[in-house]
């Protein structure tokens, strides 16, 4: 039992250590995505969210469009979002809270082509417009998100 403790720890170790030491600055792309899993959406889940919004499914890629082209615009040619092809890593926004004005909560994790957490960005506001529909705002607040996560990535990740 003492073993097994000892190379988890180590495994915890390792992963923290290899998290820390990432860097993009050799990659060409990333591929962007959103992972609504743990979010609570003005009290609801993602499953129940549906019953209010109809459209929520059918505006996923529309919304996801437009977290890419902020992130995207702030970030240039340096490291650009994709969405339709693949790449070594991926960056994951995590909404935990949208609010009703339209206000996000969240974090992003980096992802590796296993699908394995490599890294994981502090928690951070990205704020929606407070006019127009909730989806509207929704996506005003993903264009803020995809602004804050090229500049973590900028910072921490291009070294």
């Amino acid at each position: 039992m003492k073993q097994f403790i000892l190379v988890l720890v180590a495994m915890v170790a390792f992963g923290v250590t290899y998290a820390q030491n990432l860097s993009l600055r050799n990659e060409t792309r990333v591929t962007l995505a959103i992972n609504w899993s743990e979010a609570s959406i003005m009290g609801y889940n993602e499953k129940e969210v549906v019953n209010f919004e109809k459209d929520w499914n059918k505006d996923q890629p529309v919304l996801l469009k437009k977290m890419v082209d902020a992130y995207n615009k702030k970030m240039g040619w340096t490291l650009p979002g994709i969405t339709e092809f693949e790449s070594n890593y991926t960056l994951e926004l995590r909404p935990l809270v949208v609010r009703a004005k339209d206000d996000i909560t969240c974090y992003a994790v980096i992802k590796d082509r296993e699908g394995n957490v490599v890294a994981q960005m502090d928690k951070f506001h990205a704020e929606g417009s407070h006019v127009g529909t909730f989806l509207h705002g929704l996506g005003n607040s993903l264009k803020d998100a995809g602004e804050k996560m090229a500049k973590k990535i900028r910072k921490q990740y291009l070294k």
